[in-house]
């Protein structure tokens, strides 16, 4: 790779600052888009040996979904993953991708509107789909997931923040400890370690055990810093969240 402040990063590298997660590749970073874009993966395919087995980076995700080495792959993944679930109606398919209860998700509408772009019901099996249709739903998907750009960057345009923060972290190890994700209840990471630490430091109480997991406690501890904060007590630590955290005290 040609990324000359931190020379061990590789294809598919995450690095999260103060919430905003940069998605490195060979010669590009991309952040600043849906994390469906930042990691072109515009299923929001989760990191498996299924998502490696249709391309995907082994190893590396954001957060738990896959990263794929370039748009197309990607797409043709959601393909592949469609074609895998041949036993499935569209509507079984609809659910599973985008539940009732997660947000503003409507299955029986979106599974509607695809099974009408196809011209098919939505109790129709997979196997009844030809090619064209079948790319129609991957398509689809894709509005579902939301894929929506965001910014691009090679090694001589980084944004003066993550320049910043390679040099300051140049290797693999440091970035690591040093991580600041995007993170919810359910979230196991390194990085959710740096929250319950700062949470700790700032005078939580009963202390958070230091552990990775942003289990319950975790999250009504969260809680409780931005209501005190004026921020919306929804227990997600994204951009604003990390701003006061890092800037509390």
């Amino acid at each position: 790779m040609n990324w000359s402040n931190a020379t061990d990063l590789e294809p598919g590298d995450v690095i999260s600052i103060l919430g905003v997660d940069h998605v490195f590749y060979d010669d590009v970073m991309r952040t600043g888009g849906s994390i469906a874009w930042n990691d072109q993966n515009p299923g929001n395919i989760i990191s498996s040996d299924e998502a490696v087995s249709y391309g995907a980076y082994p190893g590396k995700h954001n957060d738990i979904f896959a990263v794929f080495p370039d748009e197309e792959t990607g797409f043709q993944a959601v393909r592949g993953y469609l074609a895998r679930r041949r036993n499935k109606t569209v509507l079984e398919v609809m659910k599973a991708y985008a539940p009732a209860g997660h947000g503003a998700n409507d299955p029986q509408r979106y599974a509607q509107q695809v099974a009408d772009a196809m011209g098919v019901g939505t109790d129709t099996s997979l196997a009844a789909l030809d090619e064209n249709q079948l790319t129609t739903f991957a398509d689809a998907i894709r509005r579902v997931e939301g894929w929506r750009p965001g910014e691009a960057h090679g090694p001589d345009d980084l944004p003066g923040d993550v320049a910043q923060w390679l040099a300051e972290h140049p290797s693999r190890p440091e970035r690591t400890v040093a991580d600041q994700p995007f993170a919810r209840r359910g979230t196991v990471t390194e990085g959710v370690k740096n929250i319950q630490q700062r949470l700790n430091d700032l005078g939580c109480n009963p202390p958070l055990v230091v552990d990775g997991n942003f289990g319950p406690r975790t999250h009504e501890a969260v809680q409780r810093f931005q209501s005190g904060h004026g921020l919306t007590a929804d227990g997600i630590v994204g951009n604003k969240t990390w701003r006061q955290l890092v800037g509390a005290g």
